[in-house]
């Protein structure tokens, strides 16, 4: 177990400082990552893969010890570095081999890093497992689409709009998925809350944006469509399976990537304002 009486006499070790990209390296290969700060810092945004357990908590040794064991490396950070620093070494003490991150999360967004938003701005989500509602929406050729003319196939489902800067931000994500996968067996299928049919049309043309395009005349905020899917922010997608039930919900394209079984793109931005 982690924090044995043997470990917490005799395995002490130094904390080892290390930087945005040797951290990025441990996170890519899945390795432990524990978040030190409140958990309404932690709601923001935060670490792919990161357990949070708040460094001032009463219980902070006892919950570490329950999420972690001491025979993993363990990778830590909290907003600048000082607090991550502090319980660092008192998990050394106890035992952990801990990599720190020097400046923290905020060094970690500077750079670029991926984060994960989804506490955040998809809360409201469909959650995995259960059904997806079914709609009927016109493609840009008129014809009317539903949920259904997809089952027997995974589907990629887009909610954005082509006036959302973070949605073009994603295009090239999209596109890269849809490349990398078997349109026999996946479909990709965008809902745009754009207000200008024509609009989107060009948008459409001018991007050579791939798979199914619906048009929303409603908008975002007076969606039926975004209502049932509970899309309060955009981009936001949903990986569905051939049986019409969720398997991801999320804003953050690298997770549908990640699902799909390839490479998560690599375009993940810390400062991303979601629409």
């Amino acid at each position: 177990m982690a924090m044995t009486l043997l470990s917490m006499l005799f395995g002490c070790s130094p904390v080892k400082n290390i930087d945005v990209e040797t951290f990025a390296k441990a996170v890519a290969g899945g390795s432990r990552i524990l978040d030190v700060r409140t958990p309404a810092e932690f709601e923001e945004g935060y670490i792919p893969g990161a357990v949070n357990v708040d460094w001032n908590g009463e219980k902070f040794e006892s919950e570490v010890d329950a999420a972690f064991d001491t025979a993993e490396p363990l990778y830590i950070y909290c907003r600048s570095g000082r607090r991550s620093a502090a319980a660092a070494k008192t998990l050394s003490k106890a035992g952990y081999e801990v990599f720190n991150l020097i400046g923290g999360y905020e060094a970690w967004s500077a750079a670029g890093q991926r984060v994960d938003l989804d506490a955040k701005y998809a809360a409201s989500l469909i959650p995995a497992g259960s059904e997806v509602p079914d709609f009927l929406l016109k493609d840009l050729d008129g014809n009317w689409v539903t949920m259904g003319d997809f089952r027997g196939k995974e589907v990629v489902l887009v909610f954005w709009a082509s006036w959302c800067p973070d949605c073009r931000a994603e295009v090239p994500d999209i596109k890269t998925m849809r490349q990398a996968s078997d349109p026999a067996e996946v479909e990709f299928v965008s809902v745009s809350f754009d207000r200008d049919i024509e609009t989107l049309r060009s948008f459409v043309a001018e991007n050579d944006l791939p798979g199914v395009q619906l048009f929303d005349p409603a908008g975002k905020k007076d969606s039926k469509v975004a209502e049932a899917f509970g899309v309060k922010w955009i981009p936001s997608l949903y990986l569905i399976d051939a049986d019409g039930k969720v398997v991801v919900s999320t804003v953050m394209a690298w997770k549908i990537a990640a699902a799909l079984g390839g490479n998560a793109p690599s375009s993940g931005k810390s400062d991303i304002t979601l629409s």
